[in-house]
């Protein structure tokens, strides 16, 4: 299995996995969440192609799509989403419904949100309007 990421935490965990092949894209590190960005990494995102990404995300909306705090981080991970064929979203209940400051991709481009709580009725006949595969973890 080949991982691809842009989170130096990450890497370090599953380095030392001998069935693991770490890919870790170049960048400028970000100390607040250990994840490269900038120039580096878009450059080294071009190169490659995923069959699944698993998108982290501090919020996700049928309007706004899935979104980021941080704008480099969202850079990043939306050229990571373009790259990918399938695009999962693990995102816990909180993150549902709202929006943040940088946008990572439309909602038409998550294939699966993965979460701990069923949406309202309304969002989750949002999400089967826009091919989203739901998946409730009911932890």
């Amino acid at each position: 299995m080949t991982v691809v990421t842009n989170a130096l935490n990450i890497a370090t965990e599953l380095a030392v996995h001998r069935h693991v092949k770490m890919v870790v894209v170049g960048g400028v590190a970000r100390p607040q969440s250990y994840e490269l960005i900038g120039p580096l990494a878009d450059a080294s995102l071009a190169q490659i192609n995923l069959d699944v990404m698993f998108l982290g995300v501090d919020a996700i909306d049928l309007e706004h799509g899935a979104a980021a705090a941080h704008d480099g981080e969202a850079s990043v991970t939306r050229q990571l989403a373009g790259r990918a064929g399938r695009v999962v979203v693990p995102a816990d209940h909180s993150k549902l419904g709202r929006s943040a400051f940088a946008r990572i991709c439309s909602i038409d481009e998550v294939d699966v949100l993965l979460t701990d709580r069923h949406p309202t009725p309304e969002r989750a006949a949002g999400l089967r309007k826009h091919d989203v595969q739901l998946v409730v973890t009911d932890s």
